[in-house]
């Protein structure tokens, strides 16, 4: 696929239709708390911009992360030009559905200073790339802890490099958001990484790992990161049984209403052979999002 193709794919949105939704999107923008959103890392990954635009707000999904370094079909990725990035911010600004970000694989664990260096460029240039697109932050990771490395000294490096890039961030007006990814992502190690990052633009994002649950249990889990939490947390299928088993979502929707945390929740489900599986999944999705979030224990 060219890489204009996103930009001017064949799928169109009916005029009422994107009237409807775009209402609905300026409804939400004012809504506080808790908003479903999806990120592109697996469903959504072989649709085309328009085809996000045309898909997800009637299923009242009105937020998308677009991840990158993938050959995702819609095609953002960071060697767009100056001119395509501003096609790519308009098409969302005229749309119903909102950027809120990029989710790059950028890591910052690697004992070798030239690939962590390299890492830390790239970073600064993918956070320049979410401004152009006129996006509110970057996604980033922690991972694994390398061998024979002391498991403290990895996480100051990966503190250090977020706090440097810090800056970077602050300038652009972006959010760092460091997911909880990898075995070093457990929320305590976040919140280590957190605290000695100490910048206010490095930002922890909740992966919805179900080793969120362990140690001091989730709840306990939740309050170390909560004071650190960007605008998106990711989520995965809410319709698990083991999930569901232990309460997962209700007790870490009603933890993310209780300290007023007024963001976007996006989805990160598998994908479906065809667009007919994919449109009935996200909406299942909806539904079982609707019951959790107007629950009275969540």
């Amino acid at each position: 696929m060219k890489r204009r193709d996103f930009l001017f794919g064949s799928a169109s949105v009916a005029l009422g239709s994107l009237l409807v939704t775009r209402l609905s999107a300026q409804a939400n923008e004012t809504k506080k708390g808790l908003k479903l959103g999806l990120t592109t890392y697996m469903i959504g990954s072989q649709w085309t911009l328009p085809q996000l635009i045309q898909h997800l707000p009637p299923l009242g999904i009105l937020a998308v992360e677009l991840r990158t370094d993938g050959k995702h079909a819609h095609g953002v990725e960071l060697n767009l030009s100056k001119a395509e990035r501003s096609e790519i911010r308009k098409q969302m600004a005229d749309s119903p559905l909102q950027l809120l970000g990029v989710a790059c694989a950028e890591e910052y664990h690697s004992p070798d200073p030239v690939v962590l260096q390299k890492s830390i460029e790239r970073t600064k240039e993918y956070l320049q790339f979410c401004a152009d697109l006129g996006a509110s932050g970057l996604r980033v990771r922690p991972n694994n802890f390398p061998k024979d490395v002391l498991r403290e000294k990895t996480l100051d490096q990966i503190a250090a490099s977020l706090r440097a890039l810090g800056a970077t961030a602050d300038a652009l007006n972006q959010e760092l958001r460091v997911e909880a990814h990898g075995s070093v992502g457990s929320l305590p190690n976040m919140e280590i990484i957190a605290k000695k990052a100490d910048h206010p633009k490095v930002r922890v994002l909740l992966n919805s790992n179900f080793q969120d649950v362990e140690g001091e249990g989730l709840l306990a889990n939740l309050k170390k990161v909560g004071p650190y939490l960007g605008g998106t947390v990711h989520i995965n299928d809410l319709t698990s049984k083991k999930y569901a088993e232990a309460k997962f979502y209700e007790t870490q929707f009603a933890f993310l209403k209780s300290v007023n945390w007024d963001g976007w929740c996006l989805l990160e489900i598998g994908d479906k052979p065809d667009d007919e599986a994919r449109l009935g999944e996200l909406k299942r999705q909806r539904e079982r999002w609707d019951e959790l979030v107007s629950s009275p224990t969540a």
